[in-house]
This record gives C-alpha cells, sequence and structure tokens, in this order.
C-alpha cells in the first residue's frame, strides 16, 4: 500500500480550512454560541527580507518581531549574482540540506520585471519532465521494474494517441523505466502510465509529492497544481510531463529532497529554531514512497547526469564537484502565448551521502543565454566550494594549534 499523508498533516490542513470557513460564515443567530475560528499562524515576509549588518544574517518579519533565517549569506549573494549576470527574464534557485530541511538560498531575479519579489515560492512554471518523478514512483509502486522495457516509435518532442498501442512494424527503439527516466522519452512514460497507472493512483502519487496541497512552511507557498484527468490520453500525457501541471522552485527543491532522503520527506525550514514557535510547529518527517523505491529513484537521477540529459552540463564539472557525484531531473516546456521558454533542473549530492538538494528554474524568451542545468551546476559549485574552503580553515586552525604548541 502507498503511504498516506500523516495525519498531523491532514489535521494541520483541516483547522486551516476550518479556520478559513469561520471567518466568512455568517453571524450566529440569537442564543448560539460563538465559536471563534483558531488563531492563524503568522506568515514570515519573505518579500521585506533583508540583510542584518550587525549579525551578517537574513531576517524578515514574522508577526510583530523580526526572525533570523537559515538561509546562507555567501550562497545566496554568488546564485543573485550568478541569475543577473545572465539577465535572466525569470529565474529562481533553491539550495536546502535534505536530512534537516533547513532552506540555505531562495536566490531569484526578474530581468523583465524588476524588483519582483517571491518567485521562488510561486508555481509559476509548468513542471514539465520533473514530473516524471512522481509518475516512476507511482510505477514503481504498482511494481514496474527499473529495467521493464518498453519498444516504441515516435514521440520525441509531441505524444499522439495513436502512440500508445504497440506496433511491432514500427516500434524499432526500446528503453527501460530508467533508461527513459535519464534520457527523458516522454513516449515510454506515456505508454508505461497508459498500461499500469489510473487516474486516481496519479493523482494520489501527486498529492504524496504534495501537488494539490500546501506545502508546510513559514512562508505563504502558492500551491503547486497538477490537473490529472480520467481520459486515458490525457493521462499518459500529464504522466509524461505535457499535462496541466505547476511547480514552484521551493517545491521543486522539495521533490529532489524525498530522492535524497529515500523517500521520506522532511518539511523545509527557513526560520532558525530559536527565533519562536513556527519552526518547532512544522510537522515532523513522514514517508511519501517505500524505502526500494527511493533508491531506484535516486539510481534513475543519477543516470540523468551520467549519461542522460544532464550529462553535457555536468561532463566537465568544476574543481569543487571532481569526486562528487551529482543526481538529478531536468525538464524543459515552451508555451506559446506569451511564449516562454522553461528550462528545469532537481537534483541533489552527493548521490551516496546526500549533503545538498537543488532546483533552478529558467524563463526565457526566444532568445537566450543560460538553461536551468547551468544555473544548477553554479549552485552546487557554490555549496561544495565553500565547503571546501570551511574545511580548509579548519585545518589551518588545528595546524597552528598544534605548531604553538
Amino acid at each position: 500500500m502507498s503511504p498516506a499523508l500523516p495525519r498531523t498533516f491532514l489535521l494541520a490542513s483541516a483547522l486551516l480550512a476550518l479556520g478559513a470557513a469561520a471567518v466568512q460564515a455568517p453571524a450566529q443567530g440569537a442564543g448560539e454560541a460563538e465559536v471563534p475560528p483558531p488563531p492563524a499562524a503568522p506568515s514570515l515576509e519573505l518579500a521585506a527580507m533583508r540583510l542584518d549588518p550587525g549579525s551578517g544574517r537574513f531576517v524578515a518579519p514574522l508577526g510583530d518581531e523580526e526572525a533570523t533565517l537559515t538561509l546562507d549569506p555567501r550562497l545566496q549573494a554568488r546564485l543573485e549574482r550568478f541569475l543577473r549576470s545572465y539577465a535572466v527574464p525569470w529565474g529562481a534557485a533553491v539550495v536546502l540540506e535534505p536530512a534537516t530541511g533547513r532552506v540555505l538560498a531562495l536566490a531569484e531575479h526578474s530581468q523583465e520585471e524588476p524588483g519582483r519579489r517571491g518567485i521562488s515560492v510561486r508555481a509559476f512554471a509548468p513542471a514539465a519532465s520533473i514530473f516524471k518523478i512522481v509518475t516512476a514512483a507511482a510505477l514503481l509502486e504498482e511494481g514496474v521494474s527499473p529495467d521493464e522495457e518498453v519498444c516504441y516509435h515516435g514521440g520525441r518532442h509531441r505524444l499522439r494517441p495513436g502512440l500508445l498501442a504497440d506496433d511491432p512494424r514500427r516500434d524499432r527503439r526500446c528503453a527501460s523505466l530508467a533508461s527513459a527516466f535519464g534520457r527523458s522519452t516522454n513516449v515510454v512514460f506515456a505508454k508505461l502510465a497508459d498500461r499500469e497507472l489510473g487516474a486516481d493512483v496519479l493523482r494520489a502519487g501527486a498529492e504524496r509529492f504534495l501537488f494539490n496541497v500546501p506545502v508546510p512552511f513559514a512562508a505563504e507557498v502558492e500551491v503547486s497544481r497538477a490537473e490529472i484527468e480520467d481520459d486515458p490520453f490525457a493521462l499518459a500525457s500529464a504522466a509524461a510531463g505535457f499535462g496541466s501541471v505547476r511547480l514552484s522552485p521551493l517545491h521543486g527543491a522539495l521533490l529532489a529532497a524525498v530522492v535524497a532522503n529515500r523517500g521520506l520527506f522532511v518539511p523545509p525550514v527557513v526560520v532558525e529554531p530559536s527565533e519562536g514557535s513556527v519552526a518547532a510547529a512544522a510537522p515532523g518527517p513522514w514517508r511519501v514512497v517505500d524505502e526500494r523505491a527511493g533508491e531506484a529513484l535516486a539510481e534513475m537521477m543519477r543516470r540523468t547526469v551520467s549519461d542522460g540529459t544532464a550529462r553535457r552540463v555536468f561532463r566537465r564539472p568544476p574543481a569543487s564537484l571532481r569526486g562528487v557525484e551529482v543526481a538529478g531531473k531536468t525538464g524543459s516546456l515552451a508555451e506559446r502565448d506569451p511564449y516562454r521558454d522553461y528550462s528545469w533542473f532537481v537534483g541533489f549530492a552527493p548521490v551516496d551521502r546526500p549533503e545538498v538538494a537543488v532546483a533552478v528554474v529558467v524563463a526565457n524568451g526566444r532568445l537566450w543565454r543560460v538553461r536551468a542545468p547551468t544555473v544548477a551546476r553554479e549552485a552546487l559549485d557554490a555549496y561544495f566550494s565553500g565547503r571546501l574552503a570551511e574545511a580548509g580553515e579548519v585545518r589551518r586552525a588545528v595546524a597552528g594549534a598544534v605548531s604553538s604548541r
């Protein structure tokens, strides 16, 4: 049986909905007891975030107080500079620790809308092939092996209903689920979903990965919507990444973190725990997929970088990433009116002992200078070069202490 959302999370969501309903309800009649709605927790105002010169930390308003944030100023500044240097029309990069949920960077930039804030928590971009993480998890839990092969023809850029049926005369190519994930072979995902998944199964899988439900976070996060229709071709298209599915950058990083944690979801934290009850009130970790499926997903994401769609970007890694195995998933989709070329990368590193998860989305026009996988490589380089610098400082401090004896 697939894991369900935990009771504590569902209860919290129900209380929020109950509070909203109570606010909108008509006044009680005479003699009826008035039941006040439950008090709403204060929301962190990320748009008003600033660097405090005294502490060197980012702070933001939280109710009547100012909260210290978990963000790493050096990492945040470097990613903002990188996005700005490429003049991305709209873009965001989120970096967090999978094991703890601590958010280390919420960097964003918009050349088209200077001064715009909140891109990192807006579900403004189509999820595209990033949704294959959800589909692959559902297929694995339905018993599909990563090595199960599907033969196909066509479907490289778009799908049509006729491609879902086997055609021994024309199906000259075959790919396993794992290979199709790494190379983002849409028609293989569409055929597997058509054979193995019902709409209810994929909807439930999407919800477990926090689509169509609120993300537990100190600041408001726009809900990532995933419309899974009953129509077989619409279902297959959505499973392959062509459905009506929107995703926020923060949510993208959480998808990568779930796989990094081998199926365990750790709620994101952006307020330092000493700053009050908001961080402490977050629900505890819960399992999204079983560990076996989590391991298989991690291996698929590793193959995406080693010999799949992200291979070219990571083929010649910077010095900080040499010897660091990266796992990831790419996605790309263009919308016509108005024209937007969206690219995604979500991933984590190192594969065997994940320290960091990253999500990057870039929305370009017809002319572009950078896409998401390159920005993600920069984010990982920034993180691991910082770790190398810290290790060097420790070694120097130890050497100095020893020499002074």
